[in-house]
């Protein structure tokens, strides 16, 4: 006869999926963002008079000749050509980054920032402490390109969240895979 009692521990409750983007995933969303920004300023370069199609196939006189276009503009074309990565990076995935958190890579390859509890990060958390965080880091002169890489170096730890990740309290999910098992996560494809 057995006299123990019946086992009343509760259900065991569902085991959560790691749904962290794959480091693959996150290297192609960066390097099609990359051609986006790449391709935008192209075109903006092209429309100021910057870039000549038939300029010699010697760099350093290419190089010369662009600092030449450079030092012609006004100083409202010169501010405009200084800022004009963040106003394209605001075009291009300003209103993605607001709706699903995500850019345009990102969401070409199913990936989207998420908060740690898997909710979609406000705009303002996303723009000041996430990529204005990168953008200062990549400014300070001499050191900028170290600590950017130091930023990116991160990505290889377990948690695989990169510095920016850690200082917005963000992570980057692949929504392709739920949360946990039977509960999807709150961002919308």
């Amino acid at each position: 006869m057995n006299d123990q009692a019946p086992d009343s521990s509760p259900n065991p409750t569902v085991p959560q999926a790691d749904n962290t983007a794959a480091l693959s995933k996150r290297f192609w969303a960066f390097m099609l963002d990359a051609v986006f920004m790449m391709i935008a300023l192209i075109i903006l370069m092209q429309s100021m008079g910057l870039l000549d199609p038939a300029s010699s196939n010697d760099m350093q006189l290419a190089q010369k000749e662009l600092q030449e276009r450079v030092n012609a503009l006004s100083d409202s074309q010169k501010s405009l050509l200084a800022i004009s990565p963040f106003i394209i990076f605001f075009v291009l995935h300003g209103f993605l980054l607001q709706q699903y958190g995500q850019t345009i890579g990102k969401r070409m390859m199913g990936i989207a920032i998420v908060t740690l509890d898997n909710q979609k990060p406000t705009f303002l958390l996303l723009i000041v402490q996430r990529y204005l965080s990168q953008w200062i880091m990549g400014m300070v002169p001499v050191v900028g390109i170290f600590l950017r890489l130091a930023d990116i170096l991160f990505i290889y730890r377990a948690d695989r969240r990169c510095i920016h990740d850690h200082l917005a309290k963000t992570k980057v999910i692949d929504l392709r895979i739920p949360a946990s098992q039977g509960k999807p996560t709150s961002i919308i494809v």
